[in-house]
């Protein structure tokens, strides 16, 4: 894969303005609402297709120049660099986007440089010459685009192109989307977003911004050299940043505040919340709920059940069809350890019956020596003596990071072969 290590993008911004840093921020820009014709606002079948919705719809159209222009400068007053333009097939839109960006060229106002995202190559080159040379994000000459999966993706060999995106495509910098849903993933391009809800049964609550601060410092801690933002008016899937009638002006701030840090290399603290100042987090079935800022994480691979045994609730790991394996996944509550390099201690209750031993696999801040995989940093493991009584199995993880990276977003599994597992307890310690 090829690589670039500066990415020079520059802005068209008046000169007492900082210069920019080696990372920028971008954010997703949709156009796809025209309020004169009603386009885009309501479902196919019916009902308001809005999640979130602007201050005003005066103007409220893809079609006209000053709603591009407002939504520009609005970007450019949040600290973003570049707007991901996801209409780049769309003529009218990108026409009146022409006007907007001259305008405010004109009076330079404070605007990010645009690129388009679209999985039609045509229709990326397009866009790139229909806008001004001096409006697009361009790095080391090349013109920025963002590609979409797409069943006819092909590697890109223009020259002229700096691509980011589905891998598929064999870009410079890969990108996954999804973070507004998901969280950020440890990759050289991270997205994230304030939260997600289309109206179907896919949410991801925006617990009044914790959901968006938490995600922020995700991304300075992986130190990426792309931050893209989903989204920032993608309006019918309540992943809005930008000004709305439902969350008001207040994250064109909190953005520029954390993307003035991001550019600057900077991290923040932990944010807090429940298990901030805990001592420690637990799974303890004696207790109901068992959940104390731990929790086991049900996957293909990592199925469980809880089953009564003698009068005592046991968490079981299930078997996989077609493995000798059996895996128990937990994720720690974000407010006790997220993204950090500290030891822990865990703790584990387990039936001892039978002979073998479980590992521990965790999410660490590095490999262990002579390893690849930081995901999977093993501890030592614990062995069965089949006394058939009750064990207490502890395990030391040294540069954990707990950064949600296993499967289903888990931090850490046990590992039993050719055997069962069944627990009582876990316990997780900082040290």
């Amino acid at each position: 894969m090829r690589y670039l290590f500066f990415l020079p993008f520059l802005l068209p911004l008046p000169q007492d303005s900082p210069k920019m840093s080696e990372r920028w921020v971008a954010a997703f820009y949709a156009a796809r609402w025209d309020a004169e014709s009603g386009e885009g606002l309501t479902k196919p079948g019916g009902g308001n297709a809005l999640q979130d919705h602007p201050e005003s719809f005066k103007d409220f159209s893809y079609k006209k120049a000053a709603w591009h222009r407002r939504n520009l400068e609005e970007m450019g007053e949040a600290g973003i660099d570049v707007a991901l333009c996801e209409f780049a097939g769309n003529e009218v839109a990108v026409k009146a986007l022409v006007q907007a960006l001259a305008e405010a060229s004109k009076e330079r106002k404070r605007i990010p440089r645009v690129a388009p995202v679209t999985a039609d190559l045509p229709a990326a080159a397009a866009f790139l010459n229909a806008i001004p040379k001096e409006n697009l994000a361009t790095t080391g000459g090349r013109k920025l685009v963002w590609l979409l999966p797409s069943k006819s993706a092909q590697p890109v060999e223009n020259p002229e192109m700096f691509v980011v995106g589905d891998a598929a495509w064999k870009p410079h910098l890969v990108a996954t989307l999804g973070g507004a849903y998901a969280g950020p993933r440890d990759m050289e391009v991270v997205t994230l977003g304030p939260g997600y809800c289309d109206g179907t049964s896919l949410l991801q609550s925006r617990d009044d911004g914790a959901w968006y601060e938490r995600s922020w410092y995700a991304a300075l801690k992986i130190k990426p050299r792309i931050v893209a933002i989903e989204s920032w008016n993608r309006f019918d899937e309540g992943s809005t940043i930008c000004p709305t009638k439902d969350h008001g002006r207040a994250q064109l701030a909190t953005t520029k505040k954390y993307a003035d840090q991001f550019r600057r290399g900077e991290e923040i603290a932990r944010p807090k919340g429940k298990y901030s100042s805990a001592i420690g987090v637990s799974y303890h079935l004696k207790f109901d709920p068992p959940n104390e800022g731990l929790r086991p994480v049900d996957s293909p691979d990592t199925p469980f059940e809880v089953v009564a045994l003698s009068g005592q609730s046991l968490l079981m790991a299930k078997p996989v069809p077609g493995k000798d394996t059996r895996t128990l996944a937990f994720e720690i509550d974000d407010s006790y350890a997220y993204y950090e390099r500290r030891e822990y201690e865990v703790q584990i209750q387990l039936l001892d019956k039978g002979r073998g031993q479980v590992d521990l696999e965790y999410d660490a801040a590095l490999p262990a020596k002579g390893g690849r995989d930081r995901t999977r940093r093993a501890a030592e493991p614990f062995y069965f003596v089949d006394t058939g009584n009750w064990a207490t199995a502890t395990f030391k993880l040294p540069e954990a990071a707990f950064a949600n990276r296993q499967e289903g977003g888990s931090d850490f599994r046990l590992v039993t072969k050719g055997r069962g597992l069944s627990i009582r307890w876990v316990q997780v310690r900082a040290k």
